[in-house]
């Protein structure tokens, strides 16, 4: 399904922390001056250092979210929800699908997470930016200790840990060619996160982690003939009914009723039609209630 480009949603989003956040370095930092757990860093363009949060940290804590949302959900019409994340006797898709060079047999037969967020045999319809401040981030050195369980005394430590406590980071998700269910569950998890549910990074059970995500602006581009006012299309609307069929994707895939962008723009040979905060909160609460709705309106 990879070979068009039939729908892109584009968010352009601000994670601030809501209290302590520490998104690891690994190993040891070359600066001594560093605390024992660093915030992850990077380069700008100015040759400075810099905090950030990896892409790959944000996408990572997405897929475990949706992975454990799917499977609360019954199975329907025999195929898994969610892969098993450690598998025993069950195996994951990439490696169940290893053999399979048909593309859409791969989608048809892949897990519900697997279909978002890929595996070895299949490319994501999902991509996370690197969230780099906008603007300063303050960040801060507390102290912990590990307590033996036995003795109840101090097993390790005094250590020290750098936490961003107050700024704003800002990247980008893409999700492309995308049916709506997943846009529904990515809605979900986002939404989870500002309820405090979805936490990143270390130290969870401490109480770090809990941010609050902000969608500034959501682009929709779909393929042509054109956008109808009001209405946002799943894959499926794109494709043939023998294509649908090969890739397991159900028909009708468009919400409507949404209300009308702050302006548009041409991309390429498309349109992308662009809304604000308020846009995207009503297309996430239509797909989330897709979701829920019975066989026909929701996964397939």
């Amino acid at each position: 399904m990879h070979s068009a480009r039939y729908n892109v949603l584009r968010l352009e989003l601000r994670l601030e922390p809501a209290g302590p956040l520490l998104i690891k370095a690994g190993g040891y930092a070359a600066d001594p001056s560093l605390p024992d757990m660093s915030f992850v860093r990077t380069a700008r363009a100015d040759g400075q250092e810099t905090v950030y949060i990896p892409g790959s940290s944000v996408k990572g804590v997405l897929r475990g979210f949706v992975e454990q949302a799917l499977r609360t959900i019954d199975d329907r019409q025999g195929w898994m929800w969610a892969c098993p994340t450690f598998p025993s006797n069950a195996e994951s898709c990439g490696k169940r699908l290893e053999k399979e060079e048909r593309s859409c047999e791969v989608y048809r037969q892949s897990c519900g997470a697997c279909r978002l967020f890929g595996h070895t045999r299949l490319r994501g319809r999902l991509a996370v930016t690197d969230l780099m401040p906008a603007g300063e981030v303050r960040t801060e050195t507390r102290y912990g200790v590990a307590i033996s369980r036995l003795s109840h005394a101090v097993a390790q430590g005094p250590f020290e840990m750098e936490v961003a406590v107050a700024g704003r980071f800002a990247g980008r998700i893409i999700l492309q060619n995308y049916e709506l269910w997943q846009l529904g569950m990515l809605a979900v998890a986002l939404d989870a996160a500002n309820h405090g549910v979805l936490k990143f990074g270390f130290g969870k059970n401490r109480g770090y982690g809990e941010v609050r995500i902000t969608i500034e602006e959501a682009g929709v581009e779909e393929a042509p003939p054109g956008a109808e006012d009001g209405v946002l299309r799943g894959a499926a609307e794109f494709l043939p009914a023998e294509k649908r069929a090969a890739y397991g994707l159900s028909a009708p895939d468009r919400l409507t009723g949404l209300p009308q962008p702050i302006r548009t723009r041409p991309v390429g040979l498309a349109t992308e039609r662009v809304y604000d905060g308020a846009g995207w909160k009503a297309i996430a609460q239509q797909a989330m209630e897709r979701l829920v709705q019975p066989a026909g309106g929701g996964i397939a």
